[in-house]
């Protein structure tokens, strides 16, 4: 067991996860968050027709499941609340106080934290991957359409990539929760980063290419091989996965640093 002086790491994160789970709230959100991707692909999948003014049988398969798996965004949502909240109640409770006496080494504590979450929002995602997937091909069985195989290789990179927004966007939320001293500020700095590539379609085609292949949604649709293939901005896996990184990175630097600098 990796120690570094007071509390075991692996004490520390125990104490993290067993302080999620012992909240009702942020337990029944982990758990509802699948069931809220299922209900949003089944929204989308079912509205297709209307949306777009072209049944359900004129889309490719490809483009169904990729919009089944926009439900996933939906329970990122969830889960992206959750983790603004595990360190916004502590700060409006000052609860905040008694954590880092208890783990005064604060690196540790925003580590553990981190893990936490990032584990619960993981396995979250993941479920709610499959659940969106599922809701999807039910909405196509149900307009007498085949079937996708789970088991196709770029579904189950599709979904694989796709759940990978969730533990993401709960952990910028975690990071920017700290920075900011409260739930809102890591809710709305996380839906930020996820409505970012909106405002950057406005703009002038020339640099779209460059800027939207740095943003963190592009990035996880290039992970997932949801990306056209003939745009400017897709990314191999590789790359993809550095630009998450080089988001993520930073926010934990940015609420490492604050969280040093300043009393609970």
């Amino acid at each position: 067991m990796t120690t570094t002086g007071g509390t075991p790491v692996t004490a520390a994160v125990a104490a993290e996860v067993s302080k999620l789970w012992s909240l009702r709230a942020h337990r029944r959100a982990v758990l509802a968050a699948p069931v809220v991707g299922a209900a949003v692909a089944v929204l989308l999948c079912a509205t297709v027709p209307a949306t777009t003014g072209r049944a359900l049988a004129e889309h490719s398969p490809a483009d169904l499941v990729a919009t089944s798996l926009l439900g996933v965004d939906a329970a990122a949502v969830v889960l992206l609340v959750v983790g603004a909240a595990t360190v916004g109640v502590e700060y409006s409770t000052g609860m905040i106080r008694a954590t880092l006496t208890a783990l005064p080494r604060r690196g540790r504590f925003l580590a553990a934290r981190a893990a936490a979450v990032g584990a619960a929002a993981l396995g979250a995602g993941l479920l709610s991957a499959a659940a969106a997937f599922a809701a999807g091909q039910l909405v196509l069985a149900a307009a007498g359409l085949p079937a996708v195989s789970p088991l196709e290789p770029w579904v189950l990179r599709a979904l694989g990539g796709t759940a990978l927004t969730v533990p993401f966007l709960a952990l910028a939320a975690v990071f920017l929760a700290v920075v900011l001293r409260g739930t809102t500020g890591g809710v709305v700095g996380a839906l930020v980063l996820l409505a970012l590539p909106a405002p950057v379609r406005w703009g002038p085609d020339a640099w779209q290419g460059v800027v939207l292949g740095v943003l963190p949604s592009e990035a996880l649709h290039s992970l997932a091989g949801l990306t056209a293939a003939d745009a400017p901005f897709r990314l191999p896996a590789a790359a993809a996965a550095a630009v998450l990184l080089g988001w993520l990175v930073p926010l934990y630097g940015a609420a490492r640093a604050a969280l040093s600098r300043r009393d609970a």
